[in-house]
């Protein structure tokens, strides 16, 4: 598979809310995380409402922008606003980089 096909199926996993299956079916078992999104390390209760941007794919890249409301244990209900970056090689994900927009509330 291109970037462009994995990019497309894995977000379609995401739009579906099999964020899971995405993950399992296109993260390498040796992708770099750098700089991981709050949801890593948050436990989520819910998710309310979720907006994932059209793809921008260059290359071995592709990126997007998510944001979505959701309710975190011991928080409440915030909203996520990032952007991701993914690297793709072999049809897997190799790398991937999240950029926080306005997560204060949840980063304290």
């Amino acid at each position: 598979m291109n970037t462009r096909e994995v990019a497309d199926k894995f977000i379609q996993l995401w739009r579906e809310g099999r964020n899971d299956d995405a993950i399992q079916a296109f993260y390498s078992a040796q992708a770099i995380h750098q700089a991981r999104g709050f949801l890593y390390s948050r436990k989520m209760e819910q998710a309310n409402s979720i907006e994932i941007s059209e793809l921008l794919v260059i290359g071995e890249y592709f990126c997007l922008r998510l944001k979505m409301s959701v309710v975190l244990k011991d928080i409440g209900t915030n909203t996520l606003n990032e952007s991701w970056v993914f690297e793709v090689k072999a049809g897997k994900i190799v790398y991937e980089r999240f950029f926080n927009y306005n997560t204060k509330a949840v980063l304290v």
